[in-house]
């Protein structure tokens, strides 16, 4: 029986089915394992890099050779989906975050020459640091930078943007890049913007206490063609992007220190997202390097609730609180329909984990929607083999949302309640799509 191991996460698996894939075993294990299409060889997002016995796994399918001719892959990098195993293999998996996911976006420029392309860039800088590094122990300073990096960078990621580049205590944001059309980047951008005044709110109310501080930050977005790929010297390349654009940006997020505002963006990205859903004030300002004054727009909130940014606010504090949301959940569950019970055969800490893992994927991937259609629509298929009725699902919406409500506490409003209760909608929705008349997935 040829073993599988798993050096990412330390298990070492036998596997009794000659037809299972890599990703096959993972799922069937409960190894966390990113599948952004559901495994159907789509995306490239559960790649592996095969460490030891590359003569036991099967050649690749003319799906997985298109995919490695186009990056350039080694033979060692394999689609778990894709590639089933006929002897003792050791592997390591290369998509371990959804950044990890975010950046894959670059690699796929890198491949190529440089190319023009249409993309949304945002340059977020935090104001007054200077006389905080002034008066702070360095590796004080460098905690509170990781930080704020992690709060600004995660508002990037969850909307299918990629971090380009650090310069001090600015993060630089840029969307499209995947192919995206400008009107959908322009609207992951403004939301991203907002994304970030919202996690600076809760990482302020944090350091205020440990540090007696808080940040206050400038954003500046701006879209137009801009030059990406790999450029420098021969020997050192580096994916770059070159474009007045980047500078235009870059000016936008200054004019922030004048205006005294937090947030701005030109006219021109403005002019690609429907009016309707978005409500701004407008301004303008003479930017350095440009002659007149530039029509700007200062958002102020999305014109009705927006249930992915409600989504975004609130999924930390959930993850946040894993194992208590897992017990408050099944706990509530079984409550509701005891015979759910005979379902569950492993423990339900790892269930929580996966559990964690696929609202994760959820969330960073409804900037995604296709792709993220396709992975619920496999993990529905997965669940009706385990034999989990259609009519169980509303019992989980039901259990879920309440947990949710406990977990969120003084944070949970109606506008959380109707987000969540969307998203719950959108999944099960998913997962039960497509099926026959008695309720089987159809493959």
């Amino acid at each position: 029986m040829p073993t599988i191991v798993f050096l990412t996460d330390g298990r070492s698996i036998g596997v009794t089915d000659p037809g299972m894939t890599i990703l096959d075993v993972a799922i069937a294990e409960k190894i966390p394992h990113f599948r952004e299409c559901g495994g159907h060889g789509r995306c490239t997002t559960c790649r592996v890099r095969i460490v030891d016995g590359l003569a036991n796994v099967s050649p690749r399918t003319q799906r997985e050779a298109e995919l490695a001719k186009a990056l350039g892959w080694d033979g060692f990098t394999r689609l778990a989906c894709q590639t089933r195993v006929s002897g003792d293999v050791s592997f390591e998996r290369l998509i371990k975050s959804c950044a990890d996911v975010s950046r894959m976006q670059m690699e796929d420029c890198g491949v190529a020459p440089p190319v023009e392309k249409m993309l949304a860039a945002l340059f977020c800088d935090i104001r007054g640091f200077t006389p905080f590094v002034e008066k702070s122990l360095p590796y004080d300073v460098l905690h509170i930078l990781n930080r704020f990096f992690q709060a600004v960078g995660d508002a990037i990621l969850m909307n299918n943007g990629v971090i380009y580049q650090y310069i001090g205590d600015q993060v630089i944001g840029l969307f499209g890049l995947g192919g995206d059309p400008i009107e959908k980047s322009c609207v992951d951008t403004f939301r991203a913007g907002f994304a970030m005044l919202n996690a600076m709110d809760d990482l302020n109310a944090q350091l205020s206490s440990e540090f007696a501080t808080t940040l206050d930050i400038g954003i500046g977005a701006h879209c137009g063609p801009l030059i990406v790929g790999m450029m420098g010297h021969p020997d050192h390349r580096q994916f770059s992007v070159i474009g007045d654009a980047m500078n235009i940006a870059s000016r936008i997020e200054e004019a922030n220190k004048t205006l005294g505002t937090r947030f701005l963006a030109s006219d021109v990205l403005f002019s690609h997202v429907p009016h309707t859903i978005l409500e701004v004030r407008r301004t303008q300002a003479v930017l350095k390097g440009r002659r007149g004054p530039v029509q700007l727009v200062e958002p102020i909130a999305f014109g009705t609730a927006d249930g992915v940014l409600v989504i975004q606010a609130t999924i930390g504090i959930l993850m946040e609180h894993q194992t208590r949301l897992t017990k408050e959940l099944y706990r509530r569950l079984f409550e509701l329909i005891p015979e759910a019970r005979t379902l569950f055969h492993g423990d339900m800490e790892t269930q929580g984990q996966m559990l964690s893992h696929m609202l994760q994927f959820f969330v960073y991937a409804m900037s995604r929607p296709d792709t993220m259609k396709l992975g619920l629509r496999s993990l529905g298929r997965r669940h009706a083999a385990y034999g989990v009725p259609p009519a169980y699902y509303p019992f989980f919406r039901q259990a879920f949302l309440d947990a949710v409500r406990v977990i969120l506490g003084e944070k949970h409003t109606p506008q959380v309640e109707d987000a969540w209760a969307g998203a719950m909608d959108e999944i099960i929705r998913s997962m039960l799509e497509p099926r026959d008349t008695h309720g089987a997935a159809r493959r």
